[in-house]
């Protein structure tokens, strides 16, 4: 019996350190910003890193199209009430995302003006 309870007891303390360690908003997305004005959809690969502070993340475009040619840079990542805003440059633009993350799930919006919808990619 009590060898039963001591693996019992190991297997709990392990499974509780393993999810500690991860962080269920960190990892990479496929997401799309839609029917943004004289552009169309715009595909994106948002990251999401833990530091020390809180988070933060990087917008890399994933299709390098002629009018679609714009390098984002993130000045801000920080989360509230499990809401994601991340403060971008792109294109001479201050920008503002709103994003709720729920499991593989990505959805908000860009300026409160263009739907933003996408998936956790697995590796």
């Amino acid at each position: 019996m009590k060898k039963v309870l001591l693996l019992f007891s190991s297997s709990l303390i392990l499974s509780c350190a393993t999810l500690k360690k991860s962080d269920p908003y960190v990892g990479s997305y496929d997401i799309t910003i839609f029917e943004v004005d004289n552009i169309g959809d715009i595909p994106l690969t948002l990251n999401i890193f833990k530091i020390e502070s809180g988070y933060t993340s990087t917008l890399i475009p994933q299709v390098a199209a002629e009018n679609q040619d714009v390098d984002f840079e993130v000045d801000e990542t920080s989360i509230e009430d499990n809401i994601f805003t991340i403060e971008a440059f792109a294109g001479g633009y201050d920008l503002s995302f709103d994003l709720t993350i729920e499991g593989d799930e990505v959805s908000g919006s860009l300026l409160g003006m263009f739907d933003v919808s996408g998936v956790r990619i697995k590796k």
